[in-house]
């Protein structure tokens, strides 16, 4: 062999040798990143059921699997312009707590509903503690009477009761334009599960 030619093969012999060790060390640290980064990825998945487990007992602890304690007797003096709120047992994921009453100020066309427990499946829910619009009770008083005169093209709408506030408010009759193949319903009343409605008082097809 040649002078030249065993100098090219040292140096073949010495570059693949480098190139050997450096490929495994690439592999390694392949391999390291890929094991950390699974490691990882479990680490993250065993928190999210951690958390998942979490929530599943949490909910768990907020049914209320007994029924509440009764109402405590509560004194307290009427005050103009407010409403007095009884107290409530609420349930806190472990037990019942007691929330003592409270004045709230009147809501004008709004009662106050008390709060009540109902049992739902296994567990106890509570209904109410919550404004909701006053309804009518009494019927509507009795129509006032009104003067009107005719008016080609137009049509009188007479004047009648709506539950507004609380209270029934009078509505002055009007006139309202003719609308061809429609036709004006009267307003009505009608008792509904005790309270009074209104039906009608509007435009519709002959």
């Amino acid at each position: 062999m040649s002078k030249t030619r065993l100098i090219s093969w040292l140096l073949g012999a010495v570059v693949l040798a480098g190139v050997a060790p450096a490929a495994d060390a690439d592999r390694d640290r392949r391999d390291r990143r890929e094991d950390r980064r699974e490691r990882r990825e479990d680490r993250r998945e065993d928190r999210r059921e951690d958390r998942r487990e979490d929530r599943r007992e949490r909910a768990e602890r907020r049914r209320a699997f007994r029924a509440p304690p009764a109402l405590r007797a509560e004194r307290y003096d009427n005050r103009r312009g407010y409403v007095w709120v009884s107290g409530k047992w609420a349930w806190d994921g472990y037990d019942w707590q007691w929330q003592s009453g409270r004045y709230e100020r009147e809501r004008r066309g709004y009662r106050w509903r008390p709060v009540s427990y109902e049992l739902r499946g296994d567990e106890y829910v509570s209904i109410g503690g919550d404004w909701v619009v006053m309804e009518a009770q009494s019927a509507p008083p009795a129509y006032r009477e009104e003067r009107w005169a005719p008016r080609a093209g137009f049509l009188w709408v007479k004047g009648h009761y709506e539950w507004r506030g609380g209270q029934w408010t009078w509505i002055p009759g009007h006139y309202e334009r003719e609308r061809a193949g429609y036709r004006y319903v009267e307003p009505r009343y009608e008792q509904r599960n005790g309270a009074w409605v209104t039906i009608g008082g509007s435009w519709s097809i002959n």
